[in-house]
């Protein structure tokens, strides 16, 4: 058992490693490599990282950017899925979980710089607790778009932060230490977007209008965007409209 422990963490790791984005940015924009991610807010230069995930190839090319998210899905579920059916009663796929997690962040292969690992969450999830993402995604939401109005909290930290909880609410103590891994992993390396992040927000430009345009034309504001438009989702600015 303890060799094979050993192998499924090895192989998940370096397979976390892998970056999709990079490996189609260089299949298909060979002069344009992937540098990072940045995003605006109204209008101007807003949050830099020096990450490179799917969201970085997709604000790049936006055909690829969701190929290299379903490949990033894959190298954590398909793997994740055969070693539960293979062996159920095994804590391998949850192994497998966290080594890919971790991979996919501090890849070996691209100096430990790599994205922020949501989509290996997400794929790892979608198998461990199917049931986990749409409650935690729901709740996530409710929370960081009607509590703290903001929603890049509610995107980037809802339903990935409320995992663990949501794993010792329904007693699955495994997935519990795999939520505060992938959460552990996650947040470690995100200090200067958090930084940015605090200092836009107690700055209140994460509640205006320039922003909301801004960020609805990505994937991280179409929740926030359908919601506005129905006006299930108020501002004070919307009444000066």
């Amino acid at each position: 058992m303890i060799e094979t422990a050993i192998v499924v963490v090895i192989a998940g790791y370096v397979i976390g490693s892998i970056s999709f984005a990079r490996v189609l940015a260089w299949l298909f924009l060979r002069d344009q490599p992937l540098q990072g991610t940045s995003l605006s807010v109204g209008g101007e230069e807003g949050f830099t990282s020096s990450n490179v995930s799917a969201t970085t190839l997709r604000m790049v090319a936006p055909k690829l950017g969701p190929w290299a998210a379903i490949l990033d899905i894959a190298k954590a579920a398909i793997p994740v899925l055969v070693l539960r059916l293979v062996f159920p009663e095994e804590p391998y796929a949850v192994l497998w979980a966290s080594a890919v997690t971790v991979g996919h962040i501090f890849p070996v292969f691209h100096k430990f710089k790599g994205g922020r690992g949501t989509s290996v969450i997400l794929g790892s999830v979608l198998v461990l607790d199917p049931l986990a993402f749409p409650v935690t995604l729901v709740i996530g939401y409710v929370i960081g778009l009607y509590i703290f109005k903001d929603v890049l909290l509610a995107h980037h930290a809802g339903w990935i932060v409320l995992l663990p909880f949501w794993f010792a609410a329904t007693g699955q103590w495994d997935l519990v230490a795999y939520g505060l891994i992938a959460n552990v992993a996650r947040w470690s390396v995100s200090g200067p977007e958090l930084k940015e992040w605090w200092a836009f927000r107690k700055a209140g430009v994460l509640q205006t209008e320039a922003f909301h345009d801004e960020i609805e034309k990505t994937h991280i504001g179409a929740i926030h965007g359908w919601l506005r438009k129905r006006g299930w989702i108020h501002y004070p600015y919307m009444d000066a409209a």
